[in-house]
């Protein structure tokens, strides 16, 4: 039988989470096409930070996330303060509470259920983080709008229903190959 070895160093928690930083990013950039809606962004790569906090837990997830969007959001409207102000608040938050529910935690069912709720917490920071930054500042390239409890509601639908088939269609056969591929090579608690 074959021993199980669980890498469980700093200097390893590290690099994962810049890998899922950087990988975040890239695939982010490399998958929203362009498309935003009210600034938006189409998102497909919120499969990255959802795999990364199932296998390896919440502070690798959440800060992986929060690092990723900010780095995507430099490159793509460039507003530092309203990415912290609201992506990188949005996305720690999300993914931080996805791998606190489901790392260690693991079934196909939780991990649906886990991952619909955060991503609706993640959603609704978005659409009232954006509600009330429209209230004191204009949005990248629009002119000075405050939002309306509608408009809010709206893009909060708009990030929850084009992000939410790839958390719940996408990741889960992810994960499965990965934990049948490297049995072992997770993190343990602590």
């Amino acid at each position: 039988m074959e021993e199980k070895r669980v890498v469980n160093t700093s200097a390893f928690k590290i690099v994962l989470t810049a890998l899922n930083m950087g990988l975040y990013a890239v695939v982010g950039l490399l998958t929203y096409f362009g498309i935003t809606v009210g600034g938006i962004k189409f998102w497909p790569a919120v499969i990255v930070p959802a795999t990364f906090s199932v296998l390896f837990g919440p502070f690798i997830g959440g800060v992986g996330a929060a690092g990723g969007i900010f780095i995507a959001d430099l490159l793509t409207h460039g507003d530092a303060l309203l990415s912290l102000s609201v992506g990188v608040t949005a996305n720690f938050t999300a993914f931080f509470i996805l791998g606190w529910l489901t790392y260690n935690k693991y079934t196909v069912k939780r991990y649906l259920l886990a991952a619909t709720g955060s991503l609706l917490i993640g959603s609704g920071i978005i659409g009232f983080g954006l509600f009330l930054w429209t209230q004191l500042f204009t949005l990248p390239g629009q002119p000075f709008a405050p939002w309306t409890w509608i408009a809010a509601l709206t893009y909060f639908g708009w990030t929850f229903l084009s992000e939410i088939p790839f958390l719940l269609i996408v990741v889960p056969p992810i994960i499965k190959t990965v934990k049948h591929s490297l049995p072992g090579v997770f993190l343990s608690e602590g």
